[in-house]
């Protein structure tokens, strides 16, 4: 069986902008929100309290550069420390609607680091929607779901 697939320098430009999601966010750098469109939504779904595999952090829609930007800051490097590392996996990407729109998909490890050795803390499913502008492709909607959770 053949899968949809994109012409493989869309899908590798897709893939190195994905790749720097994780190293970006964990670093709270503010170069993440470059990744994404200036309009660009990112919605947690959920997010059980640690106890239960989550953050705790409740689920939100936040949009734009700005928001982005302020979330690197609150969550990743005051709440989280910088302690906080995702391990994506299993990404695959899908063509979208037309030429500029694709469709991303991944799971994730998120491990702990804040107590000393680290831990896994979370295990996620983001579904990523990314499109082509004129500096490139970039991230337009990222959902995360962390599991265990209501599907």
């Amino acid at each position: 069986m053949r899968f949809p697939h994109l012409p493989v320098e869309d899908e590798l430009e897709i893939r190195s902008v994905f790749a720097r999601y994780g190293h970006l966010a964990d670093a709270g750098d503010p170069n993440f929100a470059q990744l994404f469109t200036e309009d660009a939504t990112w919605t947690r779904l959920n997010s059980p309290p640690a106890s239960q595999g989550g953050s705790g952090l409740p689920p939100e829609t936040i949009q734009g550069h700005a928001k982005l930007l302020e979330m690197m800051e609150e969550v990743m490097k005051k709440k989280f420390r910088q302690r906080m590392h995702h391990q994506m996996t299993d990404f695959y990407v899908v063509p979208g609607a037309d030429a500029n729109d694709a469709m991303g998909h991944a799971r994730a490890l998120i491990t702990d680091w804040r107590d000393g050795p680290g831990k896994i803390a979370m295990f996620a499913k983001y579904d990523v929607r990314f499109r082509r502008t004129p500096v490139g492709w970039r991230i337009s909607d990222a959902k995360v779901r962390v599991l265990p959770g209501a599907e």
